[in-house]
């Protein structure tokens, strides 16, 4: 139904069930904007989710580099293999 025969159809009504069509209509826009606030909201909290998600990723990548040039030091390989004591 296009915007005029919207209005046509209003304007057939009586006063009773026009009123009673308009409130439903209200009704109806009322939930509608209470779901996009409610979706908004969690659109937000995934959001913040995915940058905790971030830092906590590149706080990993960064241990685990560390851990990696740590395994591949040469003092470590040689430690591993006898050349070299461990100083206690």
């Amino acid at each position: 139904m296009n915007f005029k025969q919207l209005i046509e159809h209003y304007e057939s009504l009586d006063k009773k069930n026009l009123i009673k069509k308009l409130v439903d209509k209200n009704s109806l826009i009322l939930k509608q904007e209470d779901e996009i606030d409610r979706l908004n909201k969690e659109i937000k909290r995934i959001e913040e989710v995915e940058q905790d998600h971030k830092q906590i990723n590149g706080n990993l990548h960064k241990e685990i580099k560390k851990l990696q040039e740590d395994l591949n030091s040469p003092l470590k390989t040689m430690r591993e293999v006898g050349v070299l004591w461990k100083m206690a």
